[in-house]
């Protein structure tokens, strides 16, 4: 009561004048005022992940805590959307990026730290915002917004640091050009058994993430730009929002959103994203990345999980797969089973005892379809790997022509045994941070062109010759661009 009595009614409209202008002042300053208000999380030691949700606040008071649950509507059951940023530890600023690297074994030993660091590193603060607050900080940034959509079996916590990781190397090749990332997290259960329901989840989290990007768009100043980065399942959602985008009447869809899409590791069935990818290269004014990888085991089971080719894995396979799970002792009747079941043959060890059912399907899988062994010691020695496969080079001997790229907005990228501790499939970083500059590139890797064969269905149906092969840049994992 005696501290009340000495704030008289002057005093204390001063002091709400002061804190008024104090906040209005980073809005309505420059350019660099206003991206420093923007990114009041992130300075040289941190780095803040700005983040909108459709998980709920498992949290009654304090920090938040976002588990596996829908975040809903009362009532309606429609997604609702919470904000906020998360914060991180940088790495040593004296780390350099990787751009730099001289030599390939320098090369994989920094991508081999940052790694480790950023797969151990633990989330600072965790503060919520207010829609207005959020769209107001979004608003007055000049830059680049980054918006990411992890994939399947993720935690909030593992989805908010893949993306401070490719923030932070962004920063490191693009010094003094701003980044605001931005988490658009669904409620995945972070549980490999859980494929169904991650599926749900994220289809119930279409109509959020298109209201979330459609008022980004709107809202954000006219010299910033967005990029959207899609991983594995979360790549389903920027198909859907092309689909979507495409059925609204002429002109009433406002500017194109994105500045550039890229579709990382995409769990979507091969002949949908054939369907729609035009669609969603409407949406972005310049290119869709799409960055495939033969090796990936997650990809396969998936292929097997579904009986058909996934776009990031457009290699053969599943099918089989799903045959030879389901034979002999082991049995896979309910998604969940053959999901545990498939994966269980890329974690049993391929160089046990072969009248072990497991360890014989998994070398038969590991040798037949992903071939990792011989990946992996490519990249150790310093092996090239062929340029075509014989039917592919006699193909298009016989005619040229067949050679097109993926959409004339659209560009394929095989990693194909480019592996670190958080790559195969997680989200390629060392190649990301490089597209996303404002003239992309892929340094310091360098790239050969490539051609796949049609998936088995496809290329039966094209009387057994391709009409058409596709274009890759493939990473060449026998030298780095200089």
């Amino acid at each position: 009561m005696r501290l009340q009595s000495k704030f008289t009614p002057q005093l204390v409209l001063l002091l709400s004048a002061s804190l008024l202008l104090g906040l209005i002042a980073p809005i309505a300053g420059s350019n660099s005022n206003s991206a420093a208000y923007a990114q009041k999380f992130s300075n040289s030691r941190e780095i803040g992940v700005f983040y909108a949700t459709t998980r709920q606040n498992d949290s009654p008071s304090g920090r938040p805590l976002y588990g596996a649950a829908r975040h809903l509507d009362i009532g309606l059951g429609q997604g609702s959307t919470e904000y906020g940023v998360a914060t991180f530890l940088k790495p040593d600023s004296n780390i350099p990026t990787i751009a730099n690297s001289p030599n390939w074994n320098q090369l994989r030993s920094e991508m081999a730290k940052r790694d480790t660091y950023w797969v151990g590193a633990k989330v600072g603060q965790i503060n919520r915002l207010s829609d207005t607050d959020f769209f107001n900080r979004l608003k007055n940034f000049h830059g680049l917004i980054c918006i990411y959509i992890h994939g399947y079996d993720m935690t909030f916590e593992e989805s908010a640091r893949e993306l401070a990781e490719l923030a932070d190397e962004y920063e490191r090749r693009a010094p003094g050009q701003d980044i605001l990332p931005v988490l658009f997290a669904w409620p995945s259960t972070g549980n490999k058994a859980d494929y169904t329901g991650d599926e749900a989840s994220l289809e119930w989290s279409e109509a959020p993430f298109r209201e979330f990007v459609n008022r980004l768009a709107r809202e954000k100043s006219y010299d910033t730009s967005i990029d959207l980065v899609a991983h594995s399942m979360g790549s389903r959602l920027a198909f859907w929002y092309g689909t979507a985008q495409s059925q609204l009447p002429p002109g009433s869809s406002g500017a194109t959103p994105f500045r550039n899409v890229f579709l990382s590791c995409a769990d979507i069935d091969y002949h949908t994203a054939e369907q729609r990818k035009g669609d969603l290269q409407k949406c972005t004014e310049k290119n869709v990345f799409v960055l495939t990888n033969d090796n990936d085991g997650p990809l396969l089971t998936s292929q097997a999980l579904h009986a058909q080719t996934r776009l990031g894995r457009p290699a053969d396979g599943g099918i089989a797969i799903r045959q030879i799970a389901t034979t002999g002792n082991l049995s896979a009747s309910k998604s969940a089973d053959l999901l545990s079941t498939v994966n269980s043959l890329f974690t049993a060890n391929p160089n046990g005892n072969d009248k072990d059912t497991k360890s014989g399907l998994a070398k038969f899988a590991l040798d037949t379809f992903l071939q990792k062994k011989n990946s992996q010691n490519n990249a150790a020695n310093g092996l090239s790997q062929p340029a075509e496969a014989a039917d592919i080079a006699a193909w298009l001997a016989k005619n040229p022509y067949l050679s097109r790229e993926y959409g004339p907005k659209a560009q394929l990228i095989d990693d194909t045994g480019l592996v670190t501790v958080n790559m195969g499939h997680r989200i390629a970083w060392p190649l990301l941070a490089g597209l996303m500059l404002s003239q992309p590139n892929l340094s310091p890797f360098a790239t050969s062109v490539v051609h796949k064969r049609p998936d088995a269905l496809l290329l039966r149906q094209m009387g057994n010759t391709p009409t058409y092969l596709y274009r890759y840049n493939k990473i060449n994992l026998d030298r780095l661009s200089r």
